[in-house]
């Protein structure tokens, strides 16, 4: 995964990412409470990744697609990597 992706970008495939992954539907409601941003933002964001072709729309339920779900991928391992650095290694 090349690094730059805009943070937000990530923020919000990561999101639908662990939604899915928890079996929660993915749904624009859902994404902005886990987000705590309002939902025309949401809306804004969610557009903007189905345009780029990040996301899927099957009416209201929303997908990753393989670009996507490599993005997000790449992030939450990221993410872990980070947390077993601080859990192994710094001792938090």
């Amino acid at each position: 995964m090349p690094i730059g992706y805009h943070p937000p970008l990530e923020e919000y495939l990561e999101t639908i990412h662990d939604l899915a992954e928890a079996g929660t539907p993915v749904i624009q409601a859902r994404i902005a409470e886990r987000l705590g941003k309002a939902a025309p933002s949401v809306s804004e964001m969610l557009d903007r990744l189905q345009a780029d072709g990040y996301v899927e729309r099957d009416g209201r339920l929303l997908e990753l697609t393989g670009k996507g779900r490599t993005i997000a991928e790449g992030v939450v391992r990221k993410h872990r990597l980070a947390e077993r650095l601080l859990v192994d290694v710094i001792g938090l």
